[in-house]
């Protein structure tokens, strides 16, 4: 053999020592990673349901929240314009078929407009009929003014040429007869 060769040494310990080091360094990078990551996510997972969530109330505020309404409905009665008679008005006007003189009667009650017919507009116009109506009622200290306004649509067989209009009692009657 050759004398002028030299060997190498071999230093494995130091390869396999770096190698192992450069794997432990990556799996404690992928580590601190995933730990970000989760906390990061907690985080505003937390967040959102601070902000989306709402409580339960207890029951004593529920009780307390109806006594308030039920004290603001009872101060309604107390404002300027009487709201309860405002609210307690019926629909003044009915209607039906009258089959013993084959016609329709329309029924409108005259004391809202202070028990005058000049209150009541009528308007026919082919076969629809408008009714509208206005009083004004002046006590001391409130003026109050009822207006309504309704149309009804009528059958083709009306006879709006022969419509009767009449007073009876507090009663404004309109007939309409049915053709044949």
């Amino acid at each position: 053999m050759d004398e002028n060769k030299e060997f190498k040494e071999c230093n494995c310990d130091e390869h396999y020592h770096n190698k192992t080091e450069n794997w432990i360094k990556f799996a404690l990078i992928l580590l601190a990673l995933f730990l970000a990551c989760y906390l990061a996510v907690y985080y505003i997972m937390d967040q959102m349901r601070h902000a989306y969530y709402v409580p339960a109330m207890p029951m004593e505020n529920i009780d307390r929240i109806m006594r308030e309404q039920d004290k603001m409905f009872e101060d309604m009665g107390a404002l300027p314009m009487n709201n309860k008679a405002f609210m307690n008005i019926k629909n003044p006007v009915e209607t039906y078929k009258d089959d013993s003189d084959d016609s329709y009667k329309m029924i409108i009650d005259l004391k809202p407009f202070n028990n005058n017919p000049d209150n009541i507009n009528l308007d026919i116009q082919n076969n629809k009929i408008s009714i509208s109506g206005k009083a004004e009622k002046t006590k001391k200290h409130s003026e109050n003014v009822y207006s309504f306004s309704q149309s009804f649509v009528l059958p083709e067989n009306i006879d709006t040429n022969n419509v009767k209009k009449e007073i009876k009692h507090h009663k404004y009657i309109i007939t309409m007869p049915i053709e044949d």
